[in-house]
């Protein structure tokens, strides 16, 4: 188990690359439940979303991070948050939301310190966060948890139909929701600028969407955006207490034999597709590829919206690309075990974890993961 955490968190395995140079996607492979899909599109000059899946005989985890500001808070979830839960996991004797809140406890305390050592030459860190969503598969029971607005949504077969409904599972922590905008005033009763309406969209503090984060340390600790370091990242941001929390929200089900599956995916997807309809394209067709059909539909309502074609898209280059769509990272995850379909035993070795490539464009391009950390400048 060990070694596939390593392996997980560590490089990513062989995919098939697209003809742009910009989706990727691995093979159906197996998990303790059933069998998983992945695929993600990269838009940003660096890839900022990450996503992996570790396939166990006790457990699944699936993690999918949706970074903001640079790409360093995902990066760092993707190597440390599945040990985080592997260790707490160990002492509390078994999967439970305690370990999970834990985890999630640990990982920004963790990402905290590296912005205080890396704060002298990279003041920029404290403003680089992520999106964070974990699914965990333990037995019969189904654990998800979430930060920011990355969603998972569950596929259930209506009893004594041929249909399937899409449940949402995930809390959004967004402004753009009015209970997220109630409970941030609530909690910030005397800051009037808690929540502005500013560049189209509802903002924190009018500057970020959403409301709950690992990272983001100048909205969390006004010792860092008031310090004349960060006067070259943006102004000072004066703070009584934190804007944004990275308390996760939790949700606990028992698996039923009518719940198919599970798309667990970042709001590169979801912006450009219902819950319905993306249950529907699972439902609907074959599973060899499944991932990466929700991420070409969503690219195909891209261009859509913007009157272009999906060929012409394909020649539009990472960064420039960021203004027709986000980045897109997709799991989709079967849930064969709980509908009494033979499903594949999971072995406990390092070919069960699957990661997406760091960066898409360099693992495409072929070039090693060494040059994207030169360019980056420090290891994660």
């Amino acid at each position: 188990m060990l070694r596939a955490v390593a392996r997980c968190c560590g490089h990513w395995p062989p995919g098939a690359a697209a003809a742009d140079g910009m989706l990727w996607q691995t093979e159906l492979r197996p998990h303790a439940a059933g069998e998983f899909s992945m695929a993600a599109a990269q838009a940003n000059l660096a890839m900022e979303d990450q996503a992996q899946v570790l396939a166990s005989p006790s457990a699944t985890l699936v993690g999918v991070y949706d970074g903001h500001g640079g790409a360093d808070a995902s990066r760092f979830l993707r190597s440390r948050l599945f040990p985080h839960i592997q260790r707490f996991e160990k002492e509390q004797g078994g999967m439970s939301t305690e370990v999970i809140r834990r985890a999630f406890g640990a990982a920004e305390e963790e990402f905290l310190q590296q912005v205080r050592q890396a704060w002298p030459q990279r003041p920029r860190m404290a403003a680089v966060g992520s999106c964070c969503l974990l699914g965990a598969i333990s037995g019969d029971t189904l654990y998800v948890a979430n930060l920011g607005d990355s969603r998972a949504v569950l596929g259930r077969r209506v009893v004594g139909g041929g249909v399937a409904v899409a449940e949402r599972l995930t809390d959004e922590h967004n402004a753009a929701s009015e209970e997220v905008r109630r409970e941030l005033a609530a909690l910030n009763p005397d800051d009037g600028q808690i929540v502005v309406h500013t560049r189209g969209a509802w903002r924190v503090k009018g500057i970020i969407q959403v409301s709950r984060s690992i990272g983001d340390v100048y909205l969390k600790k006004p010792e860092y955006s008031m310090d004349p370091l960060f006067r070259n990242i943006g102004p000072p941001i004066p703070l009584k207490r934190p804007a944004l929390s990275a308390e996760p929200s939790i949700h606990v089900r028992k698996l039923k034999p009518n719940d198919l599956f599970l798309i667990f995916a970042s709001d590169g997807l979801w912006e450009h597709l219902s819950d319905d309809a993306a249950v529907q394209i699972v439902f609907k067709n074959p599973r060899t590829g499944i991932a990466n059909r929700l991420v070409k539909a969503a690219l195909k309502e891209a261009t859509r919206k913007r009157e272009v074609s999906f060929r012409d898209l394909k020649t539009i280059e990472k960064g420039v690309r960021r203004h027709f769509h986000d980045d897109i990272s997709v799991i989709v995850v079967y849930l064969d075990r709980h509908r009494g379909r033979r499903h594949t035993r999971v072995v406990d070795s390092s070919s069960n974890c699957t990661s997406a490539p760091v960066d898409i464009y360099y693992s495409n391009s072929g070039q090693p993961v060494e040059a994207l950390q030169a360019q980056r400048g420090s290891g994660w």
